[in-house]
């Protein structure tokens, strides 16, 4: 896969296990952060989007299989394509690789609730737009 839009990181010392690799939690925060500047990039920001629209968004599942490695100092690539906007649901596949090397893949699924009930609710047609702009594959 290539990914459509991706975030470049750098692996911290703190991020590791003793032994010296990234502990597994770390790639889903990885993922957050990525998520967090794609739709600062698509939308001015995450609360803009859904504050404007009256939703917000809710992790349903992540999925990750691990590849490889990454260690302190590694530069990464946070990779992210949407794979599938439902009714109320935004999936996106994730890639994280050190150069060429694939490092993570997976999944995360997010699910769309009423800000205020916590209700499921359909994702905005505004917000579904925007994002298969942002990210959705390319023709």
């Amino acid at each position: 896969m290539t990914s459509a839009w991706s975030h470049r990181l750098r692996v911290r010392f703190h991020e590791c296990d003793p032994q010296g690799i990234v502990f597994n939690a770390n790639y889903v925060a990885y993922v957050d952060v990525a998520l967090t500047e794609l739709w600062r990039e698509a939308f001015g920001s995450y609360e803009a989007a859904v504050a404007e629209h009256g939703v917000d968004l809710v992790v349903g599942s992540v999925t990750i299989d691990f590849r490889s490695s990454a260690r302190p100092d590694d530069l990464i690539d946070v990779g992210l394509t949407l794979a599938a906007i439902g009714t109320t649901s935004i999936t996106s596949a994730i890639e994280i690789r050190r150069g060429d090397d694939l490092v993570v893949e997976g999944t995360i699924r997010h699910v769309c609730v009423d800000a205020e009930t916590l209700a499921k609710a359909p994702v905005p047609e505004p917000l579904r737009a925007a994002l298969q702009a942002a990210y959705g594959p390319k023709a």
